[in-house]
């Protein structure tokens, strides 16, 4: 259900009920693109059942989700119309068209063609659990998840997220359990990593399915380079990979989580799988803070913070 998480912490003020939030998401409940928008975006029913909520409370979880629609207009395309305005002009008035007049026909251009070009959805769930007051996006990048949240916000503007920074940076850590080769308490370092350094050359060293406790990989962190990925095992049960930016990437169920579970119904599979998934992660996410000092706290935010609902303790050393 979940590929990748980026996590936000929910405003500690924030008390909206999953029916209140329902009922605001409903002004923004997507429609197609017309036929001049490039782009258009909207809240879906997670369930992909038409006519279903589009909040669905899976055990005190609440999952949304946001579906984008953007018209495919090739550049070249682009560029081709315009010359044959331009071309079309200087047969009339003997002059090629200007820069700005250039810049004119390609507006002009994308317009024209908008109505005739295919569209392309994608969908970004969005995981809201109060009891932990986190929010998370499943979403590849930052700027995608950002993206998300400026429509939720604009739904609710009282929710108001801020990405989760913890008291030491992954960065740090990562290396930290690389160089001792003692990764935190119930976690597992698997055989991939990438390292960089910091430098303008960005020099980078990537490993795929290789063991990483050998002095190679010691050396390049001892000379200077970063790990920017590093892929681990939660549990023996979730395997995922941590990135210098806080994001988890990847995320795999293991065999084990399935182990004497039948399979659903189709009526049923959704909310099967949605339960596991959050159940699963309730766990690992707030684990991985705590693996990486606790959580620093800002004004506003929620004094739910870990595992153990501990406070952060910025001073705190990775965990091992």
């Amino acid at each position: 259900m979940f590929k990748n998480l980026i996590v936000y912490r929910l405003a500690k003020d924030w008390t909206s009920t999953a029916d209140a939030l329902q009922d605001a998401l409903e002004a923004a409940r997507f429609a197609p693109c017309g036929a001049t928008e490039a782009v258009s975006a909207g809240w879906v029913p997670p369930r992909g059942v038409a006519g279903a909520p589009l909040l669905e409370n899976i055990d005190g979880h609440w999952l949304l989700s946001l579906c984008i629609e953007k018209r495919l207009l090739p550049s070249s395309v682009v560029r081709d119309r315009v010359a044959e305005m331009a071309d079309a002009i200087e047969r009339e008035t003997g002059r090629r068209p200007g820069k700005k007049q250039q810049r004119d026909l390609k507006e002009q251009a994308a317009i024209e063609l908008l109505p005739r070009a295919f569209t392309r959805q994608s969908h970004l769930r969005v995981w809201i659990a109060p009891a932990l007051g986190l929010l998370m996006v499943d979403a590849a990048s930052i700027a995608k998840a950002d993206d998300v949240i400026t429509l939720l916000v604009r739904a609710d503007s009282l929710i108001n997220p801020h990405p989760v920074q913890t008291a030491e940076s992954p960065a740090s850590c990562m290396a930290a359990w690389l160089m001792d080769g003692v990764p935190p308490k119930d976690f597992v370092i698997d055989r991939d990593c990438e390292v960089k350094a910091a430098d303008e050359m960005k020099a980078a060293v990537r490993y795929a399915r290789h063991n990483l406790d050998t002095d190679e990989v010691k050396a390049h962190l001892t000379g200077g380079k970063m790990p920017t990925r590093l892929a681990m095992t939660s549990r023996e049960r979730i395997s995922f990979t941590l990135t210098d930016t806080m994001q988890i990437r990847g995320i795999e169920f293991l065999d084990i989580v399935f182990d004497g579970r039948t399979k659903p119904a189709k009526d049923e599979a959704f909310d099967v799988d949605a339960a596991l998934a959050t159940g699963e992660l309730s766990q690992l996410v707030p684990a991985l803070v705590d693996a990486l000092g606790g959580e620093l706290h800002f004004i506003g935010q929620s004094d739910k913070v870990s595992a153990t609902h501990a406070p952060a303790v910025p001073e705190a050393a990775c965990a091992n």
